[in-house]
């Protein structure tokens, strides 16, 4: 969710206050590297046309990077390395996709609450790391990620030398 504190620090790029203020350096390199690859991604991807991103440091240790459905917002972490916060960007947009494409789907279910379900079958909830990584939708996130986040780079290093 964007919050009221944050800042635009472009079209559809949001920035935390501490982002700005504790992470300038590295969240600056992230919101540039998201605004020059969203075009490139959208060539590559199927994506949302409103799709949103906030740039804030990420609290739980093992998590770079989230996708919201419901905001269409992904979330990456400001603390990140320029290579590893691409990957990031690749793999939460894949996720962007994988719900815009209704191959994804998060749906509440009486007495298991919110479940995702993935071509209509109904996912189990994980709460191991190995858990995490088995689900179809995260397979195929993490299969795709560093294959986008490659091609996107030798685009920008060409159009931006």
């Amino acid at each position: 969710m964007i919050k009221d504190t944050d800042k635009m620090v472009a079209e559809d790029i949001y920035m935390s206050l501490s982002a700005i203020y504790t992470h300038t350096k590295t969240a600056a390199v992230i919101a540039s590297m998201i605004q020059r690859s969203l075009p490139e991604f959208r060539k590559q991807l199927d994506l949302p046309e409103d799709v949103k991103f906030r740039v804030a440091p990420i609290k739980a240790k093992s998590i770079n990077g989230y996708y919201s459905v419901e905001d269409k917002l992904a979330v990456i972490d400001c603390r990140l390395g320029w290579a590893r916060a691409l990957e990031v960007i690749a793999h939460e947009l894949v996720h962007a996709e994988q719900y815009h494409t209704g191959k994804l789907k998060k749906k509440y279910v009486q007495r298991k609450g919110w479940l995702h379900h993935w071509n209509g079958t109904p996912g189990r909830k994980g709460t191991t790391y190995k858990a995490y990584r088995d689900q179809p939708w995260e397979q195929e996130a993490w299969n795709r990620q560093m294959y986008l986040a490659e091609t996107v780079c030798r685009i920008l290093e060409e159009k931006y030398p």
